[in-house]
């Protein structure tokens, strides 16, 4: 049996991934700070450390591995320390990366469906090292998969998914969408919701990665969407459905969201302004025996899951009482 090492493991799609490999009856190793579910899978050992700690991420460097995933690393001058404390102790690392190595805010980039060779971001030497990971979230992830490409010695596997949702997930930016299907009579609908987003189904994406561990013949880099793209509209029309609700949808136009100050993304989550996002997935789907859901049964998987722990109100985007005043605004 391979001897595995998840960094993560506990958090949003380790989480998932880690139940299918007990089902399997397969253990990972699991190294994290133990802060996000502690006390789950007391079946398996954990090494409790931050990866940043040099002495901590010792704990890791004095045992071989037949796999390493890699669901945690946002700095890449880390992940170049990890990989050189691992070289010649690991078989295969596998990397989850992000679509936001690609430029995110450019809509001429996305004219077309993006394949794996696409360009993404620069990182300068400042960015490398910057403590605030939101801000060049993209340009950190990019370097750390040149730090990868660049290690001729190493079998890596890098995986950028789009916007990840499902079950476990802590952002609620999906949710965000079938909470105000859920709850709400009106809706805000940004330019008619016509845009279309990539997007990478939680259970879906962890059967790509649990196939990753053992395929033998493979490519470095891999666009992990695990369907076609879906307009803003379709999805809040599924969401409808199989909710059985009916609620009305306000569109508002790319001026009102200007002179209102509604960011995208952050106040309306999903929804990243007048372009559409189509990350090519053909060759994931080629190279990995993985069956992929169509979107309306993952909404539909989705519902279940909110349904079974409460619809408590999303993190992400608008509070209602904001909607509330900007749909009084815009319907005077």
């Amino acid at each position: 049996m391979k001897k595995i090492l998840i960094l993560g493991g506990t958090g949003f799609v380790g989480r998932i991934l880690t139940e299918n490999l007990i089902k399997l009856d397969i253990h990972p190793v699991l190294f994290n700070r133990g802060k996000r579910s502690p006390g789950i899978f007391p079946e398996l050992r954990h090494l409790t450390g931050d990866r940043l700690n040099p002495e901590e991420i010792k704990q890791i460097a004095g045992e071989s591995w037949d796999v390493v995933i890699d669901f945690s690393c946002m700095f890449p001058v880390n992940l170049d320390e990890i990989t050189g404390m691992l070289e010649g102790k690991v078989g295969r690392y596998i990397f989850i990366s992000t679509a936001s190595v690609y430029p995110m805010n450019d809509p001429e980039f996305w004219k077309q469906p993006v394949k794996e060779d696409a360009e993404t971001l620069p990182c300068t030497p400042e960015q490398k090292v910057d403590p605030d990971v939101n801000s060049t979230y993209g340009e950190k992830k990019a370097e750390c998969e040149r730090i990868l490409l660049g290690k001729e010695w190493l079998d890596s596997i890098i995986f950028r998914p789009g916007l990840i949702y499902g079950r476990y997930d802590y952002t609620d930016r999906f949710y965000y969408w079938l909470y105000k299907v859920h709850n709400n009579k009106k809706i805000l609908l940004p330019d008619g919701g016509k845009e279309s987003f990539t997007a990478t189904f939680s259970e879906d994406f962890a059967e790509l990665i649990r196939a990753a561990i053992d395929v033998s013949t493979h490519d470095k880099v891999y666009n992990a969407a695990t369907h076609k793209p879906v307009t803003l509209k379709e999805y809040i029309n599924d969401a409808s459905v199989l909710l059985g609700k009916t609620p009305e949808l306000i569109n508002v136009t790319q001026q009102f969201i200007e002179e209102n100050q509604i960011q995208p993304w952050a106040d309306l989550p999903v929804w990243v302004g007048a372009m559409n996002m189509w990350l090519d997935n053909s060759k994931a789907e080629k190279d990995f025996p993985v069956f992929f859901h169509n979107f309306n049964e993952s909404v539909k998987r989705c519902v279940d899951y909110y349904t079974s722990i409460g619809w408590k109100s999303p993190i992400a985007g608008l509070s209602d009482e904001r909607e509330s005043e900007l749909i009084i605004r815009a319907l005077a």
